[in-house]
């Protein structure tokens, strides 16, 4: 969000450029403003590449808020239990963005994501 100012096409072009490792190509390149960036973090999207591709025939702010609540998620519990959802309580975003949103759920007080499944032990 900080180096993107909130733009949803700069959200989406910093999307692409990890799922893809896309590398500027010189210094006019629309992705170099973006290239001194460490982008790294705890949370996770399971499948970028999905979202990206088929998350694409939705609006790009649904694709962007997909993400935004996904980074909420801490990778490391991912790890332990499999569980891809996300419980209500840890998300600062409004319920009516989630409900508004199609490629997002929540069931049982947790935000389920469209193109990731759950394990649950």
């Amino acid at each position: 969000m900080r180096v993107s100012e909130g733009s949803v096409d700069d959200i989406i072009q910093i999307l692409r450029i990890m799922t893809y490792k896309i590398q500027p190509k010189n210094y006019y390149d629309k992705t170099f403003k973006f290239y001194q960036h460490r982008f790294g973090g705890k949370s996770y999207l399971q499948n970028p590449r999905e979202l990206l591709e088929v998350g694409r025939t939705f609006s790009d702010r649904e694709v962007v808020e997909y993400a935004g609540v996904a980074s909420f998620r801490n990778y490391h519990d991912y790890v332990n239990t499999k569980n891809t959802t996300l419980d209500c309580l840890l998300s600062p975003i409004s319920d009516e963005i989630i409900k508004n949103n199609r490629l997002l759920d929540i069931k049982d007080g947790r935000i389920t994501f469209m193109f990731e499944e759950t394990m649950e032990k």
